[in-house]
């Protein structure tokens, strides 16, 4: 068996193992241009390996841009029905509670309605915010 540099920078046992292999076993005879077939293969396993891998990493490229434009159509749609559901909210609010802070502050009324909804607004705000806090982990 021929040594090479790789193989002679090894492990002592594994040089021990090498020279006693050598002196048991006969060399296989190689075609003339072995080197040069084993080079080619390599070089096609790579272009192949390359070219598999890039095939992969489009596809998951691929699956990933539509898991991606799927959720952002879910996120559009879910925020229209939220929008939609929050006028037709406010519109019940409004008819039903207008006339009732009319009556309750008189000609003043038509301001109370908004600084009621800014106040609701602001308490889930700090509400949302206390609870994404670093402080509030702090409390038990």
């Amino acid at each position: 068996m021929s040594t090479s540099p790789e193989q002679l920078s090894g492990d002592p046992l594994d040089r021990a193992l090498d020279r006693a292999l050598a002196r048991c076993l006969a060399v296989p005879p190689l075609p003339a241009d072995f080197r040069r077939q084993l080079r080619a293969a390599i070089a096609r396993s790579g272009a192949i390996d390359q070219a598999r891998q890039r095939a992969d990493i489009e596809r998951e490229s691929a699956l990933q841009l539509a898991e991606l434009q799927h959720g952002y159509v879910r996120l559009r749609q879910r925020t229209l029905g939220a929008l939609v559901g929050g006028a037709f909210a406010t519109g019940l609010l409004i008819t039903f509670a207008l006339p009732w802070i009319a009556a309750r502050f008189g000609p003043n009324g038509v301001f109370a309605l908004p600084a009621i909804g800014a106040a609701a607004g602001l308490a889930l705000s700090l509400r949302a915010w206390w609870q994404r806090s670093p402080l509030a982990r702090l409390l038990p």
